[in-house]
């Protein structure tokens, strides 16, 4: 059978025997991302790494390259990759230096396959930050008759998520019916086989972004959930659903419905303009972390929702919730309880067009006050309060001009 050897630099290393198998010895590496050797056999593992596109993977790409995790993190999160090898011989233990041999027809990666996959990806790109680590379990001496069951052991059936039982439920017809017929319809997910380019986490995360049911003008809450835990948003959504499915209209989401497709404009809007709002401003972008640049294979990235043309940069997940949802200030609901825009959409776009400036100024600052780390603006409270009151200020201008400009209407004409 034919053999490879892969050189490990390691930053921390811990050998164990087994406690029942005296052959076998359990080799634990941490080892920086960027440096993991390419080209590891994935003969032992029970699904090959393909489909890399879809969402779950997605996420984890994400997650690595620090779009939706603090650098230095990725370890903690992910469960990291399992090699079946013959042997593991220290060549310098000053440089922690490793050198791991694998019988290629039957060895190498047991788990964790996609996780190599999605690395090699972004070192061919160049794109992994130096502070991301992942963790590397080696076994040598695993008798050959125990490959297939561990295998089988650390591959078991890719847990259902929640939303693939609410999509079998039917808890996201409306939401389908809603987006009918527009050019981003068919690049929803509803459940995790799916392989398109959003989820329905996307238009639910937005939803809660303007949920003014739970979050009212003055209440001083704010959807945070919305991007800190997308699990959070889809549980209630969820149960919302079930409280009122024999009559929807009591649905606290279902009456967001009217807002939602301007919502989902807005939003690709806002990360579509801010580098170039910055930049306009004289700021330098190139290097904030709450802006990422498309990779040359996926090409530029597109805004359907706004239907914007491609740009190489766009504001990312993190930096561009805290904005959307501070022009919750421009939701209201009518005389039956049902969302809609003070001024109708229009006023809301304009809204974009006077403020952006000074929304983007408040997060660059946040960069330097907070974090420049997307994942970090996103979850701060303080955060999203400062950007709220940015639209509610500008909002209240508005009215007091309306006000005033209806108060000298009436004065030329004589009435009182």
């Amino acid at each position: 059978m034919a053999k490879s050897s892969h050189r490990f630099r390691v930053h921390e290393a811990r050998r164990v025997n087994h406690p029942v198998w005296n052959a076998i010895e359990k080799h634990n590496f941490t080892i920086a991302a960027k440096d993991l050797p390419k080209g590891i056999s994935t003969s032992a593992n029970a699904r090959d790494p393909v489909g890399l596109n879809r969402r779950v993977y997605r996420d984890v790409m994400d997650s690595l390259l620090g779009n939706t995790s603090v650098p230095g993190t990725f370890d903690l999160m992910n469960k990291g990759i399992t090699i079946l090898a013959d042997s593991v011989k220290l060549v310098d233990k000053d440089k922690g230096i490793y050198d791991v041999v694998i019988e290629d027809d039957i060895g190498g990666i047991v788990d964790g396959a996609h996780t190599a996959a999605l690395i090699w990806q972004a070192q061919d790109r160049g794109e992994v930050p130096n502070e991301q680590y992942v963790d590397i379990y080696v076994r040598t001496g695993v008798d050959r008759e125990l490959f297939s069951d561990i295998a089988k052991g650390l591959n078991t059936a890719i847990q259902v998520k929640t939303q693939s039982i609410f999509d079998i439920d039917g808890v996201f017809d409306w939401l389908k019916n809603e987006i009918k017929g527009e050019s981003y319809a068919d690049m929803i997910a509803y459940k995790e086989s799916d392989d398109t380019d959003y989820d329905v986490r996307d238009l639910i995360g937005v939803l809660e972004v303007f949920n003014i049911y739970d979050y009212p003008a003055g209440s001083g809450q704010h959807p945070v959930s919305a991007y800190e835990k997308w699990s959070v948003p889809l549980e209630n959504f969820g149960k919302d659903y079930q409280a009122n499915k024999s009559q929807l209209s009591r649905s606290k989401y279902y009456r967001l419905r009217p807002i939602l497709k301007d919502a989902l404009t807005l939003y690709d809007s806002i990360r579509h303009d801010f580098r170039k709002i910055h930049n306009d401003s004289g700021g330098k972008a190139g290097n904030m972390k709450i802006i990422e640049e498309a990779g040359k294979r996926t090409g530029d990235f597109t805004f359907p929702f706004a239907n914007l043309t491609s740009e190489r940069y766009r504001l990312t997940k993190g930096a561009a919730y805290p904005i959307l949802a501070a022009f919750r200030n421009y939701a209201e609901l009518d005389k039956d309880g049902v969302a809609r825009w003070r001024g109708g959409f229009g006023s809301i776009l304009r809204a974009w067009r006077e403020i952006g400036p000074a929304l983007v100024a408040e997060t660059v600052q946040a960069t330097q006050d907070i974090s420049r780390y997307p994942e970090q603006l996103g979850k701060n409270r303080k955060h999203w309060s400062d950007l709220y009151r940015v639209v509610e200020t500008h909002l209240l201008r508005e009215r007091l001009a309306a006000a005033e400009a209806a108060s000298g209407k009436s004065a030329k004409t004589g009435k009182r």
